[in-house]
């Protein structure tokens, strides 16, 4: 899966242009940096990838990761960005959420903690499942995750290079999101990082 991953993202460099900053554009680190995205709402069926193994100490998101992150995430959604094939026009900007930052760090601690790259947790959970448990009851959800990259600006334009992560980004159905991060100093990537997107009904 990993070689297909990275091969995925390398292929997709091109794209996104606009959406991303001038800066953190050489992402040369060892192992490279993957992501992955996953999309639902309360009429269809989820589509996305997997992985997993063992190890870790980790440590969570801070509040200026969060931040920083929602600031990336909304000055992306604040202009029209090309995603793959697809244009998206701007859009309103997302909110932090506290019960969608439980479900995003938890998870980033997870994976951080038992060393895999999965939306599926090791208890066979999804993102809704795991945004179901913190109290949040939504309408439309999606989740992008990363590893590998060590900054929020960085791990930001990972996925706005990604058609499907940038999709999920500039969704428009999409109100809210939580920003998980998790260190993992004894696993092969070290930096984990999750974004739960969700509308509430």
């Amino acid at each position: 899966m990993k070689k297909t991953v990275l091969a995925y993202v390398a292929s997709l460099m091109c794209f996104a242009v606009a959406c991303q900053s001038d800066g953190e554009k050489n992402l040369a680190q060892q192992p490279t940096p993957v992501t992955s995205s996953i999309a639902k709402d309360v009429n269809d069926a989820p589509v996305g990838t997997s992985g997993s193994t063992e190890t870790g100490s980790a440590r969570l998101a801070t509040t200026q990761q969060q931040q920083e992150v929602l600031t990336y995430l909304n000055q992306a959604r604040s202009k029209a960005c090309q995603c793959g094939t697809k244009l998206y026009p701007a859009t309103t900007p997302l909110a932090l959420n506290a019960k969608l930052n439980a479900a995003s760090d938890k998870h980033a601690l997870d994976m951080a903690t038992y060393n895999y790259f999965s939306h599926t947790g090791r208890d066979g959970s999804r993102p809704w499942d795991r945004m179901t448990r913190e109290g949040y009851v939504w309408r439309n959800a999606g989740e992008n995750i990363a590893a590998g990259y060590a900054t929020t600006r960085a791990v930001v334009d990972g996925w706005l290079r990604s058609p499907g992560h940038c999709a999920n980004i500039m969704n428009p159905n999409f109100k809210e999101v939580g920003v998980g991060y998790a260190y993992g100093a004894s696993t092969p990537y070290k930096h984990y990082w999750v974004n739960n997107f969700g509308t509430q009904r």
